[in-house]
């Protein structure tokens, strides 16, 4: 009877971004990229203004089949490091084409490189994530996988002992907020850092890197990609929609928030800033938390982009028959053709 339903429909419906995307010249256009970027930076909770050093090291090595997989450790701020897997071609002499990949909610990046919780391989019992680093690394990619603040090795001491599959990111999310940073914000930055750390490595050719995504690890790969140009192509899976009709009207991690956010941008005009490199957006038909029709609605927000730009090519989507997971049907071959060519 005295439901608060009304008054939430009616406040988000008279909030009127101040960046949706309505221009007509290529000088509005400028505008508009330049104003959402600096306010996007903004509300995640700004970057430190001073870099670290990155003080990389290798801690693990290990040789499989067909790559060779490292475990390797880099500084993205002062008292924060970022462990990450890289996951190499064997009987590649040449600079190769590198992907940030970055994973969802679960038990962090072992979940995507083929391993157990407890390091033991998992090759043939992947979850919603589909071990998707491997595929890429068979594809020819080097592949970068860091642990996502909050899962995996980055869990706070207090939540090191609970199942791996429970994640810090409801503690560290909250202590952000009330400091006028967001989780989101952080997570960027440590991507921004280990593109920083791709660029130190004699393997990699730093004019041919991409990003993948799903779900969480789908917003930060969206995120970044926006906000960074050394970022050449991206795959985001399991998260294009909009905010009202995803983590505004369905139970979401609170990693996902970030306050005053849909003042400035609804995710479409966000992930339209990626424009026109090229990007693939995944959704499964059945995703109960991401769903299909505001996902069908935020892609064609995002076409409207490219189009603007002459490059209705470089975006594609794959609506694919199934629920909140990794598709890859075309997702492997749209980073090769646009970072392999």
């Amino acid at each position: 009877m005295w439901s608060p339903d009304k008054y939430l429909e009616s406040l988000y419906e008279s909030t009127k971004p101040k960046f949706n995307f309505d221009v007509r010249h290529m000088d509005e256009y400028i505008r508009w990229r330049d104003g959402l970027r600096e306010a996007f930076a903004r509300v995640l909770g700004e970057f430190p203004k001073i870099k670290v050093e990155l003080n990389p090291k290798i801690i693990e090595e290990r040789e499989y089949p067909d790559y060779l997989l490292q475990r390797v450790v880099y500084d993205s701020d002062e008292n924060l490091p970022v462990p990450a897997y890289v996951l190499k071609p064997k009987q590649s002499a040449e600079k190769l084409p590198a992907i940030v990949a970055c994973h969802g909610h679960g038990y962090g990046s072992k979940e995507i490189v083929g391993l157990n919780p407890d390091g033991t391989d998992n090759h043939s019992n992947p979850s919603y994530q589909k071990n998707f680093a491997l595929e890429l690394v068979k594809r020819g990619f080097l592949v970068i996988v860091p642990d996502l603040l909050g899962f995996g090795d980055r869990r706070l001491e207090e939540d090191r002992n609970k199942d791996p599959n429970e994640s810090s990111c409801h503690m560290i999310s909250t202590y952000l907020l009330m400091l006028g940073k967001t989780m989101a914000g952080l997570r960027v930055y440590d991507i921004m850092r280990t593109i920083d750390y791709l660029e130190t490595r004699d393997d990699v050719d730093i004019n041919r890197m991409g990003c993948m995504g799903i779900s969480g690890g789908g917003l930060v790969c969206g995120f970044t990609t926006a906000l960074d140009d050394r970022i050449k192509a991206a795959v985001i899976s399991g998260y294009t929609n909009t905010f009202k009709d995803s983590v505004m009207s369905i139970w979401h991690c609170v990693d996902n928030f970030v306050p005053k956010l849909v003042n400035y941008a609804e995710m479409p005009d966000i992930l339209g800033l990626i424009a026109p490199r090229p990007l693939l957006i995944e959704s499964g038909v059945s995703d109960p938390i991401f769903p299909i029709e505001a996902a069908k609605k935020a892609y064609e927000k995002i076409r409207e982009i490219y189009s603007f730009l002459d490059a209705p090519d470089k975006i594609d989507s794959d609506f694919f028959d199934g629920q909140h997971e990794i598709s890859g049907a075309k997702a492997y071959d749209w980073l090769e053709k646009w970072l392999k060519a």
